[in-house]
């Protein structure tokens, strides 16, 4: 065995049992520890003989009473160290902020309040509609098969894109998308548009930044944002997807724009912005009403609202402290 594989494959269970660590007494996250000494190797050979197969994905419902597709602990657990595996060989712009080990959002919005700082007055913000249930199967699997190439790591790829979810017993295979409730696919929602992030990022008359599917631009002057809003149509028309209308904005950065929760003027970070502010009410009010059809006692839901609110805040203070740094 490598050891390499192998510091990889602690690294990926490390990392599985941090991630779960709050999961229910039934969850499968808890079999799978009591069995790891000899299940790990025995997964651990599978996948490096090629003949791991991926379960469907399963409904569960959050605690706020959502339904979600997750991927069974032994799956999660193969799909991250398929993560740490190809990091590094699939190509990723310092312009994409969201992949870890990248320049991280914290810099973008530093970045950002410098290029206005630095005499930008035009924005334009926009996102993909529904970029991860929208991405073609084939063209990501040409895309992903280009830079990897054993056959162990093709097969898991290959079923991680083609994945099917059982919901109740009902098995549903999407026609298009890849599940974003995974290790891989912020990775993997990174490079697939890398050639787009080198395209603008060598373009010496507009700032570029990307959040996964966000994508922002500034320039000191109005044509070279239009030239770029043609740019990425031209761009998102090629590979069949489509800019967000309610999500799109393009003018003067006087009149203000949201980047990562932050709103900019031409002053620069000027607060937390409005959709961050109504966002943390509404999750307020559910965490609120979600305490109360559990049964949870008035303090008890005045104390994880109280949690929340702090958790909001070191974020919100996080995020402006970056914003303005120097």
């Amino acid at each position: 065995m490598n050891l390499i594989d192998l510091h990889l494959w602690q690294k990926a269970y490390n990392w599985l049992c941090m991630s779960r660590i709050k999961s229910g007494h039934n969850a499968d996250i808890w079999d799978l520890r009591f069995k790891w000494p000899n299940e790990g190797n025995l997964i651990f050979f599978q996948i490096n003989a090629g003949v791991y197969q991926l379960s469907p994905m399963r409904i569960i419902h959050s605690r706020y009473g959502e339904a979600v597709a997750q991927w069974s602990a032994r799956d999660a657990l193969v799909l991250k160290w398929v993560a740490l595996k190809i990091k590094g060989r699939l190509p990723v712009q310092d312009v994409c902020a969201h992949v870890a080990g990248q320049r991280g959002g914290r810099t973008s919005l530093a970045m950002t309040a410098q290029a206005i700082s630095g005499g930008a007055r035009y924005v334009y913000r926009t996102d993909i509609r529904g970029y991860y249930r929208n991405i073609n199967k084939s063209h990501l699997l040409n895309h992903l098969y280009r830079f990897i190439h054993e056959p162990a790591l093709r097969s898991l790829l290959y079923q991680y894109v083609h994945y099917c979810v059982d919901d109740g017993g009902e098995i549903h295979i999407p026609a298009s998308g890849i599940s974003r409730g995974c290790a891989l696919s912020p990775l993997i929602g990174a490079s697939l548009l890398w050639y787009m992030d080198v395209s603008f990022s060598e373009r010496n008359d507009i700032f570029y930044s990307r959040y996964m599917d966000d994508f922002l631009f500034l320039s000191a002057r109005r044509w070279p944002v239009r030239r770029a809003q043609k740019q990425l149509y031209e761009f998102i028309d090629s590979t069949g997807f489509e800019c967000h209308p309610d999500k799109t904005q393009i003018g003067k950065i006087s009149r203000g724009f949201d980047w990562l929760g932050i709103w900019f003027t031409s002053d620069g970070a000027t607060g937390i912005a409005p959709r961050a502010t109504e966002n943390h009410r509404l999750r307020r009010l559910r965490l609120e009403e979600q305490a109360r059809r559990s049964g949870r006692s008035r303090q008890e839901t005045e104390m994880r609202v109280q949690m929340y609110e702090r958790r909001w805040n070191i974020w919100a203070e996080s995020q402006l402290s970056a914003a303005n740094e120097k």
